[in-house]
């Protein structure tokens, strides 16, 4: 702990003597979200936008760009200036799961971006509509197979964990599910709660609000354990579907040559605001852990989980361009 505080610290004084007339006077910083306004990104976008434009006094706004699972965005970033003025709020999906199912990606996050910051970590909920009649996987399981044309799933974004996970799924219940692909998690729960599908892969703080309202049921969940929001969830694999053991994360990254003592300035802010009381309860709220990543921790975080996708994709025979 000691470590990491100095680490911090030697860090928060390398980037204040660069970074302070940049800080005070220059152009606005806009944050790209790949996903439709009211999900998780959006959200955790808008959150940390706000945390900048106080930390560093400038503007900072929110570009939604949804598109292609968080592609639109990538390739925005991909293509913007490296000067500190353009920032990607992504997931995992976007920024790992994505290219490592594409034979020709158009971004590789190890080498077209910079790791930022993680802005959080959660586990995913497999849900279904409350009308459906099944209470659990097992009677899931049984209704897909006998209904494989109602047996459908809405994912955020071709591509992603959503879609990807729900493959997986599919194929460790022997019920292949049909897609039906959203830009985003928000569209996506919304055509669940309307019963315009019958299930979906979700960031389990996408799916709170509308399983407290009794309009959608979480029949499992993704981590090692049952998550706090969800009790009664059992893990898939304390379901007997181990393979489907997964934890996304959320964070921001900046295009590939920004100067470091940008993205290490951007790096303190955002973890100067996670200790924000009013941050720590929504972080609580939606479902998300917190953890003090520096930009070279997070970057590691990402090629691993990069290496991690792209070995799982191609065992699984999956790929986006067939």
């Amino acid at each position: 702990m000691k470590k990491c505080f100095k680490q911090f610290a030697a860090i928060a004084l390398v980037s204040t003597l660069v970074l302070s007339a940049h800080a005070q006077t220059g152009p606005t910083i806009r944050i790209i979200a790949g996903y439709a306004p009211g999900g998780n990104v959006d959200i955790l976008a808008r959150t940390f936008a706000r945390s900048l434009s106080e930390s560093l006094g400038r503007t900072v706004i929110v570009e939604n760009k949804p598109g292609g699972g968080g592609q639109v965005a990538a390739e925005m970033l991909k293509a913007a200036a490296p000067d500190g003025n353009t920032l990607m709020m992504a997931p995992d999906a976007a920024a790992v799961v994505r290219p490592a199912a594409m034979k020709k990606p158009t971004f590789d996050p190890t080498r077209d971006f910079v790791a930022v910051v993680e802005t959080g970590a959660q586990d995913y909920g497999f849900a279904v509509p409350a009308s459906l009649p099944v209470k659990d996987l097992k009677e899931f399981q049984a209704w897909a197979k006998a209904n494989p044309k109602q047996a459908n799933y809405a994912s955020a974004g071709i591509g992603g964990i959503t879609h990807m996970a729900s493959v997986m799924i599919g194929r460790s219940m022997d019920a292949p599910l049909q897609h039906v692909p959203f830009n985003g998690s928000a569209p996506a729960v919304n055509a669940l709660v309307a019963g315009h599908v019958n299930a979906t892969f979700q960031p389990i703080g996408t799916l709170v609000a509308q399983a407290q309202a009794g309009k959608i049921r979480v029949l499992a969940v993704s981590g090692t354990k049952r998550s706090e929001l969800f009790p009664n969830a059992p893990s898939f694999t304390e379901a007997g579907h181990p393979t489907v053991s997964i934890v996304t994360w959320f964070g921001l990254f900046a295009p590939a040559g920004t100067p470091a003592a940008i993205v290490n300035q951007y790096n303190l802010a955002v973890i100067a605001a996670m200790k924000q009381p009013a941050i720590q309860t929504q972080m609580r709220t939606m479902g998300l852990e917190m953890r003090e990543l520096t930009a070279a921790q997070f970057g590691s975080e990402v090629k691993k989980d990069m290496d991690r996708w792209t070995a799982v994709v191609k065992a699984a025979g999956i790929s986006l361009d067939e």
